[in-house]
C-alpha cells in the first residue's frame, strides 16, 4: 500500500483538482518547478496558487461572498473561551479577502 498524501499540517490530502494545458504551457511549468528547486509540481503549484499575489476584479458576487465568510469567522470566534484555542485555518479566507481588497485598490488608484 502506498504511503498516504499529508499536507504540511498533517492531513490526508484526497480531493483531486486538475486543469488543461497547451504543451507549450507544460514545458513552461516543467521548468519552473525544476528551477524553483520542488521535488513535485503539487507542491509548486500549491505554493503559487495559496502564496501569490492575488489579482482580482470587484463585483457584486464577490462581496456577497465576502460576507457570508465574515459571517461565519465572526460566529466562530464569538464561540471561543480564550485567544488560545484560535486555530490559524480560521484566518485564511481573511487573509485571501484582504489581499484582493488590495488589489482593487491598486487598481483604483491607477486609474
Amino acid at each position: 500500500m502506498s504511503a498516504k498524501n499529508l499536507d504540511k499540517k498533517g492531513r490526508i490530502r484526497n480531493v483531486m483538482v486538475s486543469f488543461r494545458v497547451s504543451s507549450a504551457e507544460c514545458k513552461e511549468l516543467d521548468n519552473r518547478v525544476k528551477l524553483c528547486g520542488y521535488r513535485t509540481k503539487q507542491d509548486y503549484l500549491l505554493d503559487s496558487v495559496l502564496y501569490q499575489k492575488v489579482n482580482a476584479n470587484g463585483n457584486p458576487l464577490m462581496f456577497v461572498k465576502f460576507r457570508q465568510h465574515l459571517d461565519l469567522i465572526y460566529e466562530q470566534l464569538k464561540c471561543l473561551k480564550e485567544t488560545g484555542e484560535v486555530d490559524d485555518e480560521i484566518f485564511t479566507p481573511l487573509r485571501t479577502m484582504i489581499e484582493i481588497l488590495e488589489s482593487i485598490s491598486v487598481k483604483m488608484q491607477s486609474n
